[in-house]
């Protein structure tokens, strides 16, 4: 059936032709309009539930909505964890679900939350639809003439909503600057000379600021609507808001302290280089868009907004774009891969002599990529460096050398005859069934990295869709459209080249081959030692889930000493950015301290974030790499005291914050109700991590305990007095907390109305303790007489896993492999750690996880696959025997990766064991169409050896070919460094050092095992029906 089609395609090969310009035009426009991406999403499908409660504690948050939140949650059908964080005023509540379907998780959770009773005012709500590589642009406002407070105004009603009509745009945050407000700064001594309390204000401002509708009247035919206008739009308007009756007189607003417009208290404070508070907008991407859309999108509203802001004098400046990294990405890979064609090219006219027939056999590339194109766009399929870095083009261009190398042959066998159409006919019907089932053969090797899900699927499976693409794609060229080219080129009469190095190098490998057919055993010796090195080698190679990948930026995680001002925190930060700057490999540093005014971020003035800009490599001074610098500020950092700081990446960081939820690659939760023994187990965690080889850092996640001030209520005195419970919790909350009390809108903007104490009135439990209060008998009662005001310290931080109390041990490792590392470590925390299992139990969690759940997975996968692989080779050759033959040289075909990457120093990883699965590829696809050379030799009616020694010589050209094509073509790969390469990078070594010894076991051991086996099943005369033709 295969050569039947391959001669239908051969004698139309005209209609052919233009189907392939066709699908070439459409090829390219799929490139165009493909979603195209630097790295996949990992994160698995999550949604956020954030719920502010102003004013409240860590421990009442926990309490009062946290779990009860939690309760509600952990019946939601697909849910796997749920992780929450409970700090001041703010709950957040992951969950991580194992369906693929974000809406459909967004609708449970909802679901749920609709029948939580929480206390008045808690509203839970849904964090965007966005991922942990959705920041795709993060800028800042800078004018020259616009103070910080113009800037946050232009920000939040002008560039933030603009913004967020760009199509794709799941939100726009804003962090710094500061929120204006209208403050009323009340007067403690005046209120006192009034007899008025802060509940007498409120009430005041609440009665005195609303609009109403009274229907519709009719004059004559007229029909007129009522509207009853009496809402506070200016300061103006608050000022003359009556308080109370003081001898006849009414007390207003103004008469009881200042108004003025000021800012909400500030959370977090941004600066950027030199600049100490600056402002800066993050816009975070839809989940599953194309980035290259959405980025368009932005980039032509920013320039809109720098036309709209030009006259006032603000400008947007730009400091993260991820389109940046995308096309320094594909610029890269496009390079690497050019580099690799042209060397394809090279060393095909090196073998074949003609330019013409390394050329057509050079087609199979374009058209491999052409189809993965039209595929990818028909199947909304994103492009990224694991979709893409996948595909080995050695590989690809197999089939198409063997074709056009059977053709060459025959030509050089008879190169004063004109070629006929038979000829090719038959040339071909040699080669195609095993290049047909050699390529089904390859497809099936990569089917277990169909079977993987959740962050390990998002990675795997792309890499097999691309690369099953580009086989088909290459198969159909090889037997559709490389026939009737090279019918073209060398069907009439030619000199033969004659390849003087390669005639002598199949000399002496027929007189190598001969002597390994009479001395097996040297064979057998070199299989077990080649075995040997694999298991020792094997176990020697370093492991982890993905290889190091290069964003071309740095993100740092700083933590300060607990409990700072947000003014001495930002003070740290500049001088942080200070630090950094210095060093001619930053472009610019951005330091994020606190949380933003919005309140929906879990830090507090001790924690920093800071995205770090680098210089393109080539600018870099002395050649230092990027390693090198990271090692560095590490040495520099830790001699600065009173900073903590983990170096991470910006994706990279957000993918360690979905899987362990520490911004760290490796997590260690220790469980306990007691967060006082977890803080003493995870501290001597820490000392035991610092003291093993490979720890960048190692911290607690969580805060310390913070300062807190109490203020009990003593409900007896607040009974006797006729003081509710209420009244206190408003002095509370609006007084000391600023809590708004209404809106105020003016024009399309709305600002809040705030009533608080000046700072000297609440700075101290004994001021606080002053404030008054109404009695039940009008008489004016100071806090101090209801409640107990005292000092101490409570959480900044409570983390919760599966309901479950935890404190967080986070750990960045560097300069060793994840796992080694990690079985270390869990040995001798194993060993000095003490604890009672009754209450405490710690659990390990990262990037490790999902490498866990491959391996396991792919244990029983290749049990099926294998089986697979044996079928398909069973239906090609139909002896049992053969099959074994080709399958059992597999394993001995990784010794030269392991090689490869032990001398480089490369792990075991996602690219790598793509990598692997390549070289195997190789192997059996050589291994299948060396046997069939042989069966095909020995079916002439040559003897069993010299059918060996002469189907062997004549496999060399071709054996040579592909693993030099392969190898060669990937080796710029292999070399290239910088953003975009670290995926290719450590697939390419595995494939280049990985082919040599797959080459020498193709050339060497397979003929020397095929003669061994036949020779026996010959002397057993299980041999005698395959002594016919096979052509």
């Amino acid at each position: 059936m295969i050569n039947r089609l391959i001669a239908l395609f051969f004698r139309r090969r005209h209609l052919v032709w233009a189907i392939a310009i066709i699908l070439a035009i459409y090829g390219m426009y799929s490139w165009k309009v493909m979603k195209v991406e630097a790295y996949p999403e990992l994160d698995d499908v999550t949604v956020q539930v954030t719920t502010q409660v102003p004013g409240l504690s860590a421990e009442d948050v926990e309490q009062q909505i946290t779990t009860p939140l939690e309760r509600s949650l952990y019946s939601t059908p697909g849910v796997t964890t749920i992780r929450s964080s409970s700090t001041f005023a703010l709950s957040l509540i992951t969950l991580v679900f194992d369906s693929k379907d974000d809406y459909f998780a967004r609708q449970r959770v909802m679901e749920r939350l609709s029948s939580v009773t929480l206390p008045a005012g808690a509203q839970p709500s849904l964090g965007p639809l966005s991922g942990s590589g959705g920041e795709i642009y993060r800028y800042t406002l800078e004018s020259e003439n616009k103070n910080l407070m113009q800037l946050s105004e232009i920000q939040r009603w002008v560039v933030m909503p603009a913004f967020k009509q760009v199509a794709g745009v799941a939100d726009v945050n804003n962090f710094g600057g500061l929120t204006k407000e209208f403050r009323i700064e009340l007067d403690p001594a005046k209120m006192q000379q009034y007899g008025v309390v802060l509940n007498d204000v409120t009430t005041a401002i609440n009665s005195s600021s609303s609009d109403a509708g009274g229907g519709r009247i009719t004059r004559g035919e007229q029909s007129y609507v009522v509207r009853g206008v009496g809402q506070v739009h200016s300061l103006e308007d608050l000022s003359s808001v009556v308080v109370t009756q003081k001898n006849g007189m009414p007390v207003y607003l103004k008469d009881l302290g200042k108004l003025v417009i000021g800012h909400q208290e500030r959370e977090g404070i941004v600066g950027k280089d030199y600049n100490p508070d600056t402002l800066e907008g993050i816009i975070l991407m839809t989940k599953y868009q194309n980035p290259s859309t959405v980025l368009d999108g932005v980039h032509a509203k920013v320039d809109q907004l720098n036309k709209q802001l030009a006259p006032q004098g603000v400008k947007i400046v730009p400091y993260i774009d991820r389109d940046s990294l995308v096309k320094l990405t594909v610029d890269k890979v496009t390079h690497t891969v050019m580099e690799g064609v042209g060397l394809v090219l090279i060393v095909l006219i090196l073998f074949l002599g003609s330019p013409r027939s390394a050329i057509i056999a050079a087609v199979a590339i374009p058209a491999a990529l052409v189809t993965v194109f039209i595929l990818m766009n028909f199947t909304n399929m994103p492009a990224n460096l694991f979709s893409l870095g996948a595909i080995d083009f050695g590989i690809i261009v197999d089939g198409a050398i063997v074709v056009m190398e059977a053709i060459l042959r025959r030509r050089e066998e008879e190169p004063d005859v004109v070629l006929g159409e038979q000829d090719i006919l038959e040339t071909l019907s040699y080669v195609g069934r095993p290049i047909f089932f050699a390529t089904l053969i390859i497809i099936t090797a990569y089917l277990p990295l169909f079977a993987f899900e959740r962050a390990e699927g998002k990675l795997f499976t792309p890499m097999a869709i691309t690369v099953s693409y580009a086989l088909l794609g290459a198969l159909v060229c090889a037997i559709a459209l490389i026939p009737g080219l090279a019918y073209v080129a060398l069907k009439k009469p030619r000199k033969v080249f004659e390849n003087k190095p390669l005639i002598w190098l199949t000399e002496k490998y027929r007189k190598v081959l001969t002597t390994l057919l009479l001395r097996p055993v040297i064979v057998y010796s070199i299989t077990i030692l080649s075995l040997v090195a694999v298991v020792l080698l094997g176990a020697r190679t370093g492991r982890e889930f993905l290889p190091e990948l290069d964003e071309g930026a740095l993100w740092l995680q700083v933590q300060l000493p607990t409990g700072i001002s947000l003014d001495k925190s930002s003070e740290m930060a500049t001088n942080l950015r200070r630090v950094l700057l210095k060093h001619p490999e930053v472009s610019y540093a951005v330091s994020q301290v606190g949380r933003s005014d919005d309140g929906t971020d879990p830090w507090t003035p001790s924690h920093i974030e800071m995205p770090v800009g680098l210089k393109p490599y080539s600018e870099w001074p002395n050649g230092e790499t990027k390693a090198q610098f990271i090692k560095k500020l590490g040495q520099e950092f830790s001699q600065m005291p009173g900073y903590d700081i983990g170096i991470s990446q910006p994706i990279i960081d957000g993918v360690n914050d979905a899987v362990g939820g520490a911004h760290s690659p490796l997590v260690l939760r220790i469980y306990g109700p007691d967060l006082k023994e977890g803080r003493r187990i995870g501290d001597q965690v820490v000392d035991i991590l610092k003291g093993i080889r490979g720890t960048a850092s190692a911290s607690l996640f969580q805060e310390p305990p913070i300062p807190q001030v109490i203020i009990k209520v003593n409900r007896e005195a607040a009974a006797r007095y006729g003081i509710s419970i209420a009244d206190i919790s408003a002095l509370i909350q609006t007084g000391i907390g600023s809590t708004p009390i209404i809106p105020v809108y003016v024009d399309a903007r709305q600002y809040n109305v705030t009533v608080s104490f000046p700072k000297n009135a609440k700075n101290s439990p004994a001021e606080l303790g002053a404030l008054q209060l109404n009695s039940a008998s009008g008489a004016k009662i100071p806090l101090a007489q209801v409640a107990d005001i005292s000092l101490k310290t409570g959480e900044s931080t409570i983390s919760h896993e599966q309901g479950e109390r935890q404190i967080t041990v986070r750990i960045d490792n560097r300069g060793r492999d994840l796992t080694s590392y990690l079985a270390e470590a869990q040995q001798k925390i194993n060993a000095q750690v003490k604890l009672d299992p009754s209450q405490y139990h710690m659990e390990w969690a990262g990037q490790f996880q999902s490498q866990d759940r491959a391996e396991k997975r792919l244990g029983f996968i290749m049990i099926l696959v294998i089986g697979m692989m044996g079928a398909l080779l069973f239906f090609q050759f139909g002896r049992f025997r053969q099959v074994f033959l080709i399958l059992g040289v597999v394993p001995l075909a990784t010794l030269g990766g392991l090689i490869a990457l032990n001398v480089t120093g490369n792990t075991l990883n996602v690219a790598s064991a793509v990598g692997f699965i390549a070289l195997f590829g190789v192997s059996v696809q050589n291994g299948i169409i060396m046997v069939a050379n042989f069966r095909r030799a020995r079916g002439d009616g040559l003897e069993l050896d010299q059918s060996i020694i002469t189907a062997a010589s004549e496999r060399l050209r071709p054996v040579l070919m592909t693993a030099t094509v392969a190898s060669i073509g990937m080796l710029p790969a292999a070399l290239a460094t910088g953003v975009g390469t670290d995926v290719q990078r450590n697939l390419a070594t595995v494939v280049v050092g990985g082919l040599i010894v797959s080459t020498l076991l193709t050339l060497f051991i397979v003929p020397v095992f095929y003669y061994v086996i036949e020779r026996f099943a010959e002397n057993k005369k299980w041999n005698m029906p395959g002594r016919r033709s096979h052509r």
